[in-house]
């Protein structure tokens, strides 16, 4: 199993409990290649075990249709554009990380540049 989130509240064996959430995330990530689900996202206090228990659902070990994406928001005032730019550059950084296989660029996103050579490498118009 390949883990490209690192886990930030320690033994991630150690989160129990939550079967009803895996089955319906199951359930949820069945439908998404048919287009019968609905985007959504997990939010909760610091350190409730979001990441572990994206790591569990072990969509980038599939590696199949559906592409995980992370985003740590701060508990701080954010000027929008800084979020966007933020936001964006994690978005491309992880996709590009899916589809190369890297986990090292989940961790440490790549800049505007690098994310543009990549789609001229790749030929990827947008």
């Amino acid at each position: 199993m390949q883990y490209a989130l690192p886990e930030s509240i320690g033994n991630p064996d150690l989160l129990v409990g939550r079967e009803w959430d895996f089955d319906e995330f199951g359930k949820w990530l069945s439908r998404i290649p048919e287009c019968l689900s609905k985007s959504r996202v997990i939010l909760d206090r610091r350190k409730s075990g979001k990441t572990a228990f994206v790591r569990r659902i072990e969509l980038w070990s599939r590696n199949g249709q559906v592409v995980p994406f992370y985003l740590d928001i701060a508990e701080n005032p954010v000027w929008y554009p800084n979020f966007a730019f933020h936001y964006y550059q994690n978005f491309a950084s992880q996709f590009i990380a899916f589809l190369e296989r890297d986990e090292d660029v989940v961790s440490y996103p790549l800049s505007l540049d690098q994310i543009r050579e990549y789609g001229v490498a790749k030929n990827i118009k947008y």
